[in-house]
C-alpha cells in the first residue's frame, strides 16, 4: 500500500509449483530487464497497480471506486480471493437452502442463477470417430460468459464484474488483433483462453469449458489422452498411424500438437485453446510458430512441413486464412478479394471474421467497404463490432448515417463502440445513452494513461481544450512513461499558438527520461524541423525509425527530411531499404515515385507506380503514367 487504498504490485511473486518441478521460491517477473522508475513497467507505475489491474478477477465482489478527481482508490471486496459469488449469483439464498433443506437438492441448485443442469450431452455413435452434441435445444454455453470476464483479453465498461450480466454488458474484448495474436490465430502476447477458445472447431461444436476443466478446481477432469478420449476415441486418434509418433512419449500426447505452450509470467505455460493442426509451412512466411519445431528444436519450418506432406499427403489442411490476415494487416491491396471472402465465410469463426472486418481500413476498397457496411446488422455482437471499427474509412457524414442504428443496439458494448467511432461528430450526441455509457467506460481506466487521453479527446472533439489540456496533463503525473498523453498536450499547445511550451515538453522528454519512446523522438524531431534545425531533427527522427522499425510514418517522415537536407542518395538508398518492409504504404511510395522520374529511373518508377495502381486501382493518371513509362 503506496498510499492510502492504492496498492502497487511489487515485481516478485512465490512460485507455488512443487519444489521438485523448480518451484517453492521468490523470483523477479522481470528477470534480466532494466526497468527504472520512469518505466511503465516499474513497480510504481498505473500498470501494476492492483485495483485496476488485478483485483477483479482475484477478488469477489470487487468495486474499484476509483475517484477520478482526487486520482484516489476506495476498493471495496466481498472476499480477496475468488469464490462462489465470482461466477455464481443468489450464493446467500443457496447456502442457506442447503443448510435448512440439505437434501432437497432441487431447491439449493435452483437458488444458483448460474447453475447449469444438463439438458444433453455428447454422443458418439458406433461409426463416428467424435462426438456430437445431442440435446433438447441444442448447446447452451451460457457457463463461457461467466469463464470470459476473467480469460479474456478486454475492457471494462463497468466497475468490477456481476456473473448476473452478460459478458458483453460488462466488457469489450479484443478481436484477434496485431502483437496480441500471430496472424493464424494463435496466442503471442497474454491474451487469456477467451478470444483463443472462440476460434476452434470445438467451441462451434458445442464444447464448453466444464467439459475439459472441474469448474471449482478448473483443473483438467482427467489425464494426458484421456481427457480428449471423452469425445475422440483412442482407436482413431491414439494411434502411431495418427501422431506418427514412439507410443509413450510426451509427442503422442494430443495437446502436444494441438495445444502448443506458451510462457507468461517467466513460468506460467498456458495452451493455445483454437486446437489448431500445427502449419509449419506458414510459420516461414507469416512467421507464427509451429508445434513441430518447437519440439524439434534442431529442425526447420521447411523440414517440418515436408514431413507432415509426406506423412498426410491427403490432408485438406491448407486453408490461406492466416496468410490473407497477415497481407491485411500489412496494408497489402492484393488480398482484398480474399479478405472479402472470408468475412462471408459462415464456415470460419466469428472472431476470425470480424477480425477480417476490422481490417477492411488497412485495404479498403469500394466492396470491402459494402461487405463491412452489410454487416452491421449482423445477428453476432463481434461481427458488428468489427464493422464498426470499418467505419472509420467513412467520411463524418455517411459515418453517422451507417451507425446511428448501433447507439441504440440491445448489446452495451457496440452501443460504446458506435459512440467512439463517432466522438468527432456533434450530430450523433443526441443518443445520450450510448455517450454517456463510454463516458462512464472511460472513467473506469482514467487511473492509467489510456483512460485519461480517451477523456481528453473527448473533450478536443467537444472543443472545450481547457478540459483536454487539463486530463493531458493529469497525464503527466500519474503516468509520465505513456507517451501518447505527451504527444497529445504538445500537439494541443501547438495548435492553440503554445509552440515554444511545446516544444520544451518534448526535449525535456527526450533528453531527461529514461528508455524514451521512438514516438517521442519523432515528435521531437518535428518540432525540430519547425524550427529549421535540419540537422538536429535528422538525428532525432533516425533514433524513431530505428526504435520501430515497422512504423512507416516514421520512416517516410524521416527520408523526406534527410532529402530535404540535400542527403537526397541517402534518403534514395533508405527509400529502397523501407518499401522492402512496407511495399504498399502510400506515403513511401509517392515520394519513391517522385524521386525515381527526377533521377529517370524507369525501373524503379514503374515499380513503384504498379504498387500505388494497385493500392489505388481506379487512379487513371497512374495508369497513363504507366503506360508512358512502359513504352
Amino acid at each position: 500500500e503506496v498510499e492510502v487504498g492504492r496498492f502497487q504490485v511489487i515485481p516478485f511473486a512465490w512460485d507455488s509449483r512443487p519444489e521438485e518441478e523448480g518451484g517453492q521460491g521468490w523470483f523477479h517477473i522481470y528477470p534480466g530487464e532494466t526497468l527504472p522508475p520512469g518505466d511503465r513497467l516499474h513497480w510504481q507505475q498505473p500498470l501494476q497497480n492492483w485495483n485496476g489491474m488485478c483485483a477483479d478477477c482475484h477478488s469477489t465482489g470487487l468495486k474499484r471506486n476509483y475517484d477520478h478527481d482526487l486520482n484516489s482508490f476506495k476498493t471495496t471486496f466481498d472476499s480477496i480471493n475468488v469464490s462462489c459469488s465470482s461466477c455464481h449469483i443468489g450464493a446467500e439464498v443457496h447456502a442457506q437452502n442447503r443448510i435448512e433443506a440439505p437434501e432437497e437438492k432441487d431447491i439449493w441448485h435452483d437458488a444458483l442463477v448460474n447453475y447449469s443442469r444438463k439438458k444433453g450431452g455428447f454422443v458418439r455413435l458406433a461409426d463416428q470417430p467424435t462426438a456430437s452434441y445431442a440435446g433438447e435445444k441444442g448447446r447452451n454455453q451460457a457457463e463461457i460468459q461467466i469463464c470470459a470476464a476473467c480469460h479474456s483479453r478486454r475492457a471494462p465498461l463497468s466497475d468490477g464484474i456481476d456473473p448476473g450480466h452478460d459478458f458483453l454488458e460488462q466488457f469489450l474484448p479484443s478481436l484477434l488483433d496485431n502483437n496480441l495474436y500471430f496472424a493464424d490465430g494463435q496466442i503471442e502476447d497474454e491474451v487469456y483462453v477467451w478470444g483463443s477458445f472462440q476460434q476452434s472447431k470445438m467451441f462451434r461444436k458445442g464444447v464448453s469449458c466444464y467439459d475439459c476443466h472441474d469448474s471449482h478446481s478448473l483443473k483438467v477432469k482427467f489425464d494426458g489422452n484421456d481427457l480428449c478420449a471423452q469425445c475422440h476415441v483412442p482407436s482413431v486418434f491414439d494411434k502411431v498411424n495418427h501422431h506418427k509418433h514412439p507410443s509413450g512419449g510426451k509427442a503422442t500426447n494430443c495437446v502436444s500438437c494441438h495445444m502448443p505452450e506458451r510462457t507468461y509470467m517467466v513460468i506460467d505455460k498456458r495452451r493455445d485453446h483454437s486446437f489448431k493442426v500445427p502449419r509449419p509451412d506458414l510459420s516461414d512466411t507469416i512467421g507464427s510458430p509451429n508445434a513441430c519445431v518447437t519440439c524439434h528444436e534442431d529442425k526447420t519450418n521447411n523440414w517440418a512441413a515436408k514431413t507432415l506432406k509426406g506423412w498426410f499427403p491427403d490432408s485438406k489442411q491448407n486453408d490461406q486464412t492466416a496468410v490473407i490476415i497477415y497481407q491485411a494487416r500489412r496494408g497489402n491491396p492484393t488480398a482484398r478479394a480474399d479478405l472479402l471472402r472470408i468475412i462471408k465465410d459462415e464456415s470460419q469463426s466469428v472472431i476470425k471474421r470480424a477480425t477480417a472486418i476490422s481490417l477492411v481500413p488497412r485495404i479498403a476498397d469500394s466492396s470491402l467497404i459494402a461487405a463491412a457496411q452489410n454487416t452491421l446488422q449482423h445477428k453476432e455482437p463481434l461481427m458488428r463490432i468489427g464493422a464498426i471499427r470499418a467505419m472509420v474509412v467513412l467520411p463524418p457524414d455517411l459515418r453517422l448515417q451507417a451507425l446511428k442504428p448501433l447507439l441504440d443496439d440491445r448489446v452495451k458494448a457496440v452501443r460504446i463502440e458506435a459512440a467512439r467511432q463517432l466522438l468527432d461528430v456533434q450530430d450523433a450526441r443526441v443518443f445520450e445513452q450510448a455517450f454517456q455509457e463510454l463516458r462512464y467506460a472511460d472513467l473506469q481506466s482514467t487511473w492509467r494513461g489510456e483512460g485519461r487521453m480517451n477523456l481528453a479527446m473527448r473533450y478536443e472533439f467537444a472543443g472545450d481544450m481547457s478540459a483536454a489540456e487539463k486530463e493531458y496533463r493529469a497525464i503527466l503525473k500519474l503516468d509520465p512513461a505513456f507517451a501518447p498523453g505527451l504527444i497529445g498536450l504538445t500537439e494541443l499547445l501547438r495548435r492553440g499558438g503554445r509552440e515554444q511550451e511545446s516544444f520544451e515538453l518534448l526535449k525535456k522528454a527526450v533528453t531527461e527520461g529514461s528508455n524514451v519512446d521512438p514516438s517521442l523522438h519523432h515528435a521531437y524531431g518535428l518540432a525540430l524541423v519547425r524550427k529549421g534545425e535540419g540537422e538536429a531533427s535528422i538525428n532525432e527522427l533516425r533514433k524513431a525509425v530505428r526504435g520501430a522499425r515497422d512504423n512507416a510514418r516514421f520512416a517516410y517522415v524521416y527520408l523526406v527530411a534527410l532529402n530535404s537536407q540535400g542527403k537526397s542518395n541517402a534518403a534514395y538508398k533508405g527509400l529502397k531499404s523501407a518499401l522492402r518492409s512496407h511495399r504498399y504504404d502510400p506515403d513511401l511510395l509517392n515520394f519513391a515515385l517522385s524521386l525515381a522520374l527526377k533521377r529517370q529511373d524507369i525501373e524503379f518508377a514503374l515499380q513503384n507506380a504498379k504498387n500505388l495502381l494497385a493500392v489505388h486501382p481506379n487512379n487513371q493518371d497512374l495508369t497513363r503514367l504507366m503506360q508512358k513509362l512502359s513504352q
